[in-house]
């Protein structure tokens, strides 16, 4: 196998498998974001030689096809691909109160759906900091896929978010460590543990465990953050401990399934609300998460920022720069109200190699309006609104605020970014072990509203797709 920085080549002899569960078992899994179902093009591969078989349709060499729907058929073929990065910008600071001092050294992790967070913590003082996108991304880019995918894969996606946290734990070190708190949503707290989340996946959509029993790791004493309901896991629980909740407060954890608990007059209320995977890059032409490459803020065509530095070649869009396009095209007059180029045009070309589609525009505009429709649909259903709304989650860390407001994604609120409080938990969970009775307390204090059994919701969503 050669490669260079951006594409690598592998010669492939005699087999009957998936091109991409070769490159899988060889060290160089594609990006399956989709599961592997040949509908989110990211596992695109160059057929340098050989004959092959995509689905039904045989393909001689050279040509594009996707690694999760190829077999090869002659005795030997060579194939040219981008490797998928497990590695990223991954949010792993936050906004709260001071860590408690210690003499203990523990680890906390956040496990998200797409990256997973880690942070050492010793004598009150952060030590180490880890992250990595979750190997579960093979199975899917979002928990329903993945629930879906449980009910007959459960032991791979258990060993694929614990083989992740264990390249974290090892990075910054076991030695010495007393204690460690993981904290997730509810399906991948689930499938950490070892516990089906099928039952999560259909109405009631009810959480199989929401307290987790203290395990181990390695001989560690290990924690888990407590659960709220099936959508509405212990990342939240941890965010509204964090965060200290108020009475006319609420907390917005924008993913891709963006959950919100809403502290009322008349006590406090959750929900959740599927913004799709857009935010995180999925189904989009340039999509991309927060990887060296990716354009992380957006200004025009010919001003916006990459991650990684200004050396570093544009390759992509992370769903902070998608926000800034929607707000800056809109103002100058390129983008109407529906979404469509002026004048009209199927794709507007930022680079010589990069453009935003239409297409992409309107998986944008639907994400952003299930945010704003949950929002709205609860205050609505709760009559009463939120006078301070606070923003987690590692998307939420890079938005540019007057840009989601001026979509129409967020109401003209006071709103403040508090980062990945699902972490901040998790450590301080890990530090104060006994914080796990406040923390039990908390789940059972919001009272869940399935949006879909409300009306208004779908309304919202029609009015919110439209862009102000």
């Amino acid at each position: 196998m050669s490669s260079n920085s951006q594409t690598r080549r592998v010669t492939i002899r005699r087999s009957t498998e998936l091109l991409s569960d070769l490159l899988s078992a060889s060290g160089h899994a594609p990006d399956l974001r989709c599961g592997g179902r040949g509908i989110c093009g990211r596992c695109k591969v160059h057929l340098l030689s050989g004959e092959w078989q995509e689905g039904e349709r045989r393909v001689t060499a050279p040509a594009d096809v996707l690694a999760c729907r190829t077999r090869l058929l002659s005795a030997s073929g060579e194939v040219e691909y981008t490797p998928f990065h497990h590695e990223g910008h991954v949010a792993s600071d936050w906004k709260a109160e001071p860590l408690p001092v210690t003499e203990e050294c523990v680890i906390g992790v956040d496990i998200g759906t797409t990256t997973i967070a880690a942070t050492k913590l010793y004598r009150g003082r952060i030590v180490g900091r880890a992250g990595c996108f979750n190997l579960q991304s093979k199975y899917g880019d979002n928990v329903v896929t993945r629930i879906s995918r449980a009910a007959t894969e459960l032991p791979g996606l258990r060993a694929a978010v614990r083989e992740s946290v264990g390249m974290l734990l090892a990075e910054l070190g076991l030695d010495g460590v007393a204690r460690i708190a993981i904290a997730g949503n509810t399906v991948m707290s689930s499938l950490f543990h070892g516990v089906d989340p099928t039952p999560i996946g259909t109405m009631p959509f009810t959480p199989p465990v929401r307290i987790f029993p203290e395990s181990e790791w390695d001989g560690i004493p290990l924690l888990t953050v407590p659960c709220i309901a099936g959508y509405v896991g212990g990342d939240l629980t941890a965010g509204i401990a964090e965060v200290g909740l108020k009475p006319g407060e609420m907390l917005v954890d924008i993913g891709t399934n963006c959950e919100m608990v809403f502290y009322t007059p008349e006590g406090i209320v959750c929900t959740a609300a599927a913004a799709g995977p857009a935010f995180e890059g999925g189904g989009l032409h340039f999509g991309s998460r927060a990887v060296d490459g990716a354009i992380d803020h957006y200004r025009s065509a010919t001003d916006f920022s990459v991650l990684g530095g200004g050396n570093v070649e544009p390759a992509g869009f992370c769903g902070s720069a998608y926000v800034d396009f929607l707000a800056c095209e809109r103002k100058c007059g390129h983008l109407n109200e529906f979404g469509r180029y002026e004048p009209a045009a199927d794709r507007m070309w930022i680079t010589d190699k990069l453009f935003i589609h239409e297409c992409d525009i309107e998986q944008l505009l639907k994400a952003k309006a299930a945010v704003r429709a949950g929002i709205d649909t609860l205050e609505e259903h709760c009559s009463c609104r939120a006078e301070r709304i606070f923003l987690a989650g590692g998307f939420a860390r890079h938005l540019a605020l007057e840009n989601a407001v001026a979509i129409g994604m967020l109401p003209e609120r006071p709103c403040e970014i508090v980062g990945n409080t699902s972490l901040a938990g998790a450590v301080r969970l890990a530090a104060s072990p006994q914080r796990m009775t406040e923390l039990i307390r908390w789940i059972d204090l919001p009272r869940e509203i399935p949006l879909n059994t409300l009306p208004e919701f779908e309304d919202h969503f029609i009015d919110s797709l439209l862009l102000p």
